[in-house]
């Protein structure tokens, strides 16, 4: 090796331990400044939008809850949506001027977010750190790359599992065979099976159970109507005078349920299935 190739080497390391020293060098004490990449509150926020590839996902938030709005309306994932919103809280120890936006991956980036009137674009990564360089306003931030990782890559990420909604409240159910219907406060089966009764604590359980029923997998229906020709079908009447109808698709190896008017497919375990289907299978009888 040369003395001037070795000169080199030298003053490579010299840079690179320069850049390791600036970029983890301490704070002064007392200086903790952190800047706030947003001046939202998840609380307050009313619509979201996802750009992505070339697909537009917008949220619109109605009373309490999310509901997607484009490409498809539905109920949306109330914990996913919470992770989206997630960066309005987010604070970063570096703010650049949102300049020369080519050093941060920003010219053209591939991932946008909207909440409200703020806008979020996703860059490169930070070589050292690994964090990722997010534009907001008129400044660049250093955020952890799982604020990008939150965002939907289809709309089908954000599709609620939840079978019924908080709202939708049954009263009476009619199945293949049986029929339960809640009078003046107490359930009843008809027809019952001979000798077996069910208390209200048992109906109230079973109840629950498709209230609370959230599916292992959701997916938009594809079924042609010779598919569906001939399933079994369910009625859950609901307090509103409204109700919701539910093809049985398969029992077997797993449950899975057509809700007609949302255009999906619930999937559920088997034994999930069966206590869901029947009251006596919930009771243990």
């Amino acid at each position: 090796m040369t003395s001037r190739s070795l000169l080199n080497l030298v003053l490579l390391a010299a840079v690179v331990s320069l850049a390791l020293w600036v970029y983890f060098k301490p704070k002064p004490q007392g200086d903790t400044q952190e800047y706030r990449v947003s001046s939202l509150s998840a609380e307050n926020a009313q619509s979201i939008r996802v750009e992505w590839q070339g697909l537009n996902i917008v949220l619109q938030k109605a009373g309490e809850r999310w509901h997607l709005m484009q490409p498809l309306q539905a109920r949306a994932d109330e914990i996913k949506v919470g992770r989206i919103l997630e960066i309005l809280a987010a604070t970063s120890p570096r703010r650049f001027p949102a300049t020369e936006l080519e050093r941060f991956d920003l010219a053209q980036p591939a991932v946008r977010l909207r909440i409200d009137h703020e806008s979020f674009y996703f860059g490169g990564l930070a070589p050292i750190s690994n964090e990722q360089y997010v534009a907001s306003g008129d400044n660049v931030y250093l955020l952890a790359p799982r604020y990008v990782a939150a965002l939907p890559r289809q709309p089908a990420d954000l599709l609620s599992p939840k079978l019924l909604a908080e709202n939708e409240i049954p009263v009476a159910f009619e199945l293949e065979n049986i029929k339960v219907i809640q009078q003046n406060g107490n359930w009843h089966m008809i027809p019952q099976k001979p000798g077996v009764t069910l208390t209200q604590n048992e109906f109230n359980h079973w109840v629950q159970s498709w209230q609370q029923a959230y599916a292992t997998g959701i997916t938009l229906s594809a079924n042609a109507p010779n598919e569906v020709a001939g399933k079994q079908s369910i009625k859950i009447t609901l307090r509103d005078g409204n109700s919701v109808q539910l093809l049985i698709l398969q029992q077997q190896p797993e449950l899975i349920l057509l809700r007609v008017d949302a255009g999906m497919r619930y999937r559920f375990p088997a034994e999930s299935g069966k206590r869901l289907l029947d009251p006596y299978t919930a009771a243990g009888r």
